[in-house]
């Protein structure tokens, strides 16, 4: 939980650097995939310190570089919406195509570290180690909805630090349900 709450506040750190420098489009869209893997990788220091000593103990450094390089590609597919709406594409939201684009994003981006994951704990030996995928999603699935939280109460007339607490907050949130949901799902595939 305290891996992913502090991880959280390095993209809402990028996300201010960003309006400050007034990034936009690819500019930002880097920025932003780059702080994803600090994020990415304070969770995976964050998740293998809490493993230690149990049976689903992970090599630290290899946790921490596949988490980090899977939350820098959910940035990267979390962040194309609206990068491409800063470059002025138009999106059709009448075709099914975007619609079976944006699904697949979507789950590309929920499945993105569980699944780099998951190699690694089946290497330690955890049994069932896929369930850990569909384990991550839901995890994500369920933490996600508190990061938009204050979007419909934050403008540009908001002043930073309170646009920074209040994105603070709901990472603490997300980190919370993230940690519940993955922790008692890894205690039970244990147990299995």
């Amino acid at each position: 939980m305290l891996g992913e709450s502090v991880g959280f506040l390095v993209p809402v750190t990028g996300f201010a650097l960003a309006d400050a420098a007034e990034l936009s489009g690819w500019s930002a869209w880097f920025l932003l995939v780059a702080f994803g893997a600090g994020e990415g990788a304070l969770l995976g220091l964050g998740q293998s310190l809490g493993l230690r000593g149990g049976p689903a103990a992970v090599p630290v450094g290899r946790w921490v570089a596949v988490t980090a390089g899977a939350a820098s590609a959910a940035w990267a597919i979390g962040m194309l919406p609206s990068t491409l709406a800063d470059l002025g594409v138009a999106v059709d939201w009448a075709l099914p195509t975007t619609w079976m684009l944006v699904g697949i994003g979507g789950l590309g981006l929920l499945a993105s570290i569980p699944l780099a994951q998951w190699p690694v704990l089946a290497a330690v030996g955890v049994p069932r180690a896929w369930r850990w995928v569909p384990l991550g999603m839901v995890a994500w699935l369920a933490g996600l909805p508190f990061t938009f939280a204050p979007s419909p109460i934050v403008d540009v007339g908001t002043p930073a630090p309170v646009v920074f607490a209040l994105f603070a907050a709901s990472g603490v949130l997300m980190a919370v349900t993230m940690a519940l949901v993955t922790g008692l799902g890894l205690r039970r595939m244990l147990r299995g």
